[in-house]
Order: structure tokens, then C-alpha cells, then sequence
């Protein structure tokens, strides 16, 4: 059972630490994101510690049989311990969290070196990577080993559920709260680990064995230790979902004003940022959606800036006329306005045909109010979608006023 479980659980953990691993760089002054990337990493190692093929490579490495047992567990006394980190730094003060989380680490290490010295004292006669504890359940030093384990490892799961639901009541953010939870379900089923490990140690003083109930053991951990992954990863998934989403909006807006764009760019390419002539440094920079898209309004907005002179107040009041007949009122009105207005004003300075000063008026968006940036964006936006009508009809509006 171990065998058929481990390798599902040591995937998800690669997995979830891969996916907070590119987040690290960026957080490396932040001890809880650092603390919730090793949670990943060293449950990785505690399973593929476990899984019988690694088990006897290590011992035919190292030279110690089984040796697999204290480096799995201590790993797993270490994410406890990480795990602790985590939560104490999520839901306390600065000044607090630090001492907090010494000394959450200071009581992990000691647990381990514990461990080690009580492994020392074992009598390793031979490989047991898939019975274990069955095996050694009659050692008095294993009995101590194994209650001071799970002592520690019941502990954690108990204070790790009780304060994730606590701070699952406290939090505002939807995916922290049902991570927390789940995060609080997974320690509840590890429990059942807990109860089968403590059944061993009361039965090797009987002379009893808890064979059957190994598989359960096995599942209640494995099972625990992925919900407890998975909803670590909650809101880091839903983070990364919206920056996710967020992009493929910048894209859509950039593509979306490509046909705004090349109407000023075919008349005024010096509107183009000459970026060639930076630095490789900024060039990379530049090809990030995010600028891409901002370098793109800049340069809309440049070529508004040209074409402003050659805006004619009798293309405007028709276009209005016939738009509002049309039934459309409001933004929608300003956005169509502007484009014939554009396209209008493109025809006129290529004719060289500049209006008289008392016929010149500005764009009909000009007075459009933006408390966002994106709002100026979806302002640009809304003139390119009406840039593919009839163009024809705009010629007629611009003979008409000359």
C-alpha cells in the first residue's frame, strides 16, 4: 500500500512546489513564503524517502540499513514544524511571529536529533522497507522512537488543524479560507495515522500486532498529507488563476488595438517608440505584455495628438446626427463619433486639407472620465471597434463638411 501511495503523494508535492517555486524569487524576504515552499519540498523527500526502491538505494549507499526511516521522518518533523512557521507568520505580528517561529524550528530540530540518537540504538539486522514498524514494534528503543515521533507528529497535526480553522474564521479572502479548511481537513485524516502508530507502541508492550491495520495507516496518511498540500496551495492557485486571467486580458486588449494603431501608424509612423535603439536589458523589458500594451497606448495617444488639428467640427456634428439616429447614446455615442472623427482626420492630413481655426473641435471622447488605467485602455478600445464600418460613409461626411 505504501508503495502504490507514495509515489501519488510525492507527485502533488513536486507539483505544489514547483508551482510556489516561481513565486520564491519574488517573496525570498517573506519567512512564510520561504516556509510554505519547503513544506513542499521536504514532504517531496519524506515520501520518496519511503518508497521501497530509494529505501534500498540508500542503504546500499550509505551503508545503513534502513536508514530511510529517520531522514523520511525527519523531514516530516520539519514540514511540521514549517507548516507552524507559516501559520504563526500569517496570523501574528511581525516581533511575535519571529520568536514564535525560533522557536516552532528550535523544538523540530530537537525532535529529530531525538529521533537519530533513538535510531542509533537500534539492532538494523536487516532491510525492512515495507514492514517496519511491525518488525521493530517489540524494541524497546523503537518504542521510544516511535512515541517520541508520534507524539510530535500527532501534536503538530492537532495544533496545525485547530489553528488553521481559527484563522480560516478570521480571513477575508475566500481562497485562504477554504485552503485553511481544507489544510485543517488533511490534519484531521492524518489522525488516523496517528492512532494506528499509537496502537503499535501499546501493542508491542502485549506482545500483540496491529498487522491489519497497517494499510489504514498508510491511507489515512498519504490521504491526509495530499488534502494538506492541496489546500496549501489554494489560494497560491487562485493568485496565480487571476494573474493568469489578467493577461490573457492584457493580450486581448493589445490585439484588440491593433486596428487603431495601424490607422496612425500608415499615416504617422514616427508615432512607433524606437526601442531598438535601447539596451538589450530594456528591449527584454519591453516585450512583456504589460508595457507592450502600455508602449501601444502611448503611441495611440501620440497619434491622436497629431491628427487633433485636422479634426473638423462639421464631421463631428454629422457623425453625431447620424449615429444618433441610429439610436446609439452615451459612451457608445462618443466612441463611434471619435472614430469617424479619426478615420476623417487621417484622410485630411494625408490631403493636406487643415481646417480653418473656428471649424477645428476635439475628439468626442475627449472629456471621457478614467479613474483607472485600464479605463483608458477600454476607452481606446471601444473607438477600435468601430473602426471596421464603412469607411465610405466617412469620405461622404468629410466631402460634406469641406
Amino acid at each position: 500500500m505504501k508503495d502504490l501511495l507514495h509515489p501519488i503523494s510525492f507527485a502533488v508535492a513536486v507539483l505544489g512546489f514547483l508551482c510556489l517555486l516561481r513565486d520564491v524569487p519574488n517573496r525570498r524576504r517573506d519567512p512564510a513564503s520561504i516556509a510554505l515552499a519547503s513544506v513542499f519540498l521536504l514532504s517531496a523527500l519524506s515520501f520518496l524517502f519511503s518508497v521501497t526502491p530509494m529505501w534500498q538505494y540508500l542503504d546500499s549507499v550509505l551503508g545503513t540499513v534502513n536508514l530511510s526511516v529517520p531522514l523520511a521522518q525527519g523531514c516530516v518533523v520539519a514540514l511540521i514544524a514549517s507548516q507552524q512557521v507559516v501559520l504563526t507568520y500569517w496570523g501574528s505580528p511581525p516581533d511575535v511571529a519571529l520568536w514564535r517561529a525560533r522557536a516552532w524550528l528550535g523544538a523540530g530540530f530537537a525532535v529529530i536529533a531525538g529521533l537519530l540518537v533513538l535510531f542509533a540504538l537500534l539492532t538494523p539486522s536487516s532491510q525492512r522497507p515495507t514492514d517496519f514498524t511491525l518488525y521493530y514494534a517489540h524494541d524497546d528503543a523503537y518504542a521510544a522512537y516511535l512515541t517520541l515521533y508520534v507524539t510530535a507528529y500527532t501534536l503538530g497535526e492537532l495544533f496545525l488543524a485547530r489553528a488553521c480553522w481559527r484563522l480560516a474564521r478570521r480571513g477575508t479572502r475566500n481562497s485562504v479560507r477554504v485552503g485553511l479548511q481544507v489544510v485543517a481537513l488533511g490534519a484531521a485524516i492524518t489522525l488516523g495515522y496517528s492512532a494506528v502508530r499509537i496502537g503499535n507502541v501499546i501493542a508491542g508492550v502485549f506482545n500483540a500486532s496491529l498487522a491489519q491495520w497497517e494499510n489504514l495507516a498508510w491511507i489515512c496518511g498519504d490521504a491526509g498529507a495530499v488534502l494538506t498540500l492541496i489546500g496549501w496551495l489554494v489560494p497560491t492557485i487562485s493568485d496565480q488563476a487571476q494573474n493568469i486571467q489578467y493577461r490573457i486580458k492584457q493580450h486581448l486588449r493589445y490585439h484588440g488595438l491593433r486596428p487603431l494603431w495601424l490607422a496612425f501608424h500608415r499615416e504617422a509612423p514616427e508615432i512607433a517608440l524606437p526601442i531598438d535603439r535601447m539596451d538589450p536589458a530594456q528591449r527584454r523589458r519591453f516585450r512583456g505584455i504589460a508595457l507592450k500594451l502600455y508602449r501601444r497606448v502611448i503611441e495611440i495617444r501620440d497619434g491622436r495628438f497629431v491628427i487633433r488639428q485636422y479634426l473638423h467640427a462639421g464631421i463631428r456634428e454629422r457623425s453625431e446626427a447620424h449615429h444618433k439616429a441610429e439610436g446609439l447614446q452615451g459612451e457608445k455615442l462618443n466612441a463611434a463619433v471619435t472614430a469617424d472623427q479619426i478615420l476623417a482626420g487621417i484622410s485630411a492630413r494625408a490631403a493636406g486639407d487643415r481646417p480653418e481655426p473656428d471649424q477645428l473641435t476635439d475628439f468626442a471622447d475627449a472629456d471621457r472620465q478614467t479613474s483607472r488605467p485600464m479605463d483608458d485602455v477600454d476607452a481606446l478600445l471601444a473607438v477600435a471597434r468601430q473602426l471596421p464600418r464603412d469607411r465610405a460613409r466617412t469620405r461622404r461626411l468629410q466631402r460634406a463638411s469641406a
